[in-house]
């Protein structure tokens, strides 16, 4: 009888043992993976933006309450008068750039004050760029494409060059870096004051205006799979 207590004693030592080994093993296994990982978080925070950082959400109204965005709407707003030709740009865009449109021209046509430019030699050049794909919430598939474009060639012979950089999808609420993606080459002409260039779909780009000291086009986009896109183009 007595051995058999000492017996149930011993195993009762070594199973608190074994126990307080785990807890060590483990605990120690926490000092090692957790600062990794929160570090693997704090990298894709980094590399990754934040929707409400870049892009809007689903409501117009909504969008411009954000304070940094006003804050850039209004410089970039609010440019003295005299139009400028000859100018490009290579700078990429962000939503800062498009207040003008999403929050004005798209639905109260164009400004007053605006100077036509029918003079396609003044229009070559690079642009920041949006597409915004079903712009009245038709089909569920609302994205905004941030890209550069280039025109280049001949009333005859027009290129565009897209030059992909990000989309935001609005539904799911993310965004997407294009930047690796190949170029697409859009080709046509200049005709009654507007240009029309087909690729992976057709850009029409009806009408160029300056305003203050930068240069505006607004235009629609046919896509391959039949969403509705509107297009604006934009440069200093």
């Amino acid at each position: 009888m007595e051995n058999q207590k000492t017996s149930l004693e011993g195993g009762k030592l070594a199973l608190i043992i074994l126990l307080a080994a785990a807890n060590l093993i483990m605990l120690a296994f926490g000092i090692i993976t957790i600062p990794r990982n929160l570090r693997k978080g704090a990298e894709r925070e980094a590399v990754t933006p934040r929707p409400e950082q870049v892009l809007p959400l689903n409501e117009p109204e909504l969008w411009f309450e954000d304070d940094l965005f006003l804050s850039e709407a209004e410089d970039k707003i609010q440019a003295p008068e005299g139009a400028s030709v000859g100018m490009s740009t290579n700078e990429r865009p962000d939503l800062g750039d498009f207040l003008w449109y999403l929050d004005g021209v798209l639905y109260n046509g164009v400004p007053e004050g605006a100077v036509t430019m029918d003079n396609l030699n003044s229009l070559m050049g690079g642009w920041k760029a949006l597409i915004y794909y079903d712009p009245y919430y038709e089909y569920d598939s609302s994205a905004y494409d941030f890209l550069n474009i280039s025109i280049d060639g001949t009333a005859d012979r027009l290129s565009l060059t897209l030059d992909w950089y990000l989309i935001f999808w609005s539904w799911e609420s993310e965004s997407f870096d294009l930047t690796d993606m190949e170029d697409s080459v859009f080709i046509g002409k200049w005709e009654n004051g507007g240009l029309w260039a087909s690729g992976p779909g057709t850009i029409y780009l009806d009408y160029f205006y300056s305003l203050g000291d930068k240069q505006y086009a607004i235009g629609t986009m046919d896509t391959p799979d039949g969403i509705p896109a509107v297009v604006a183009l934009v440069r200093p």
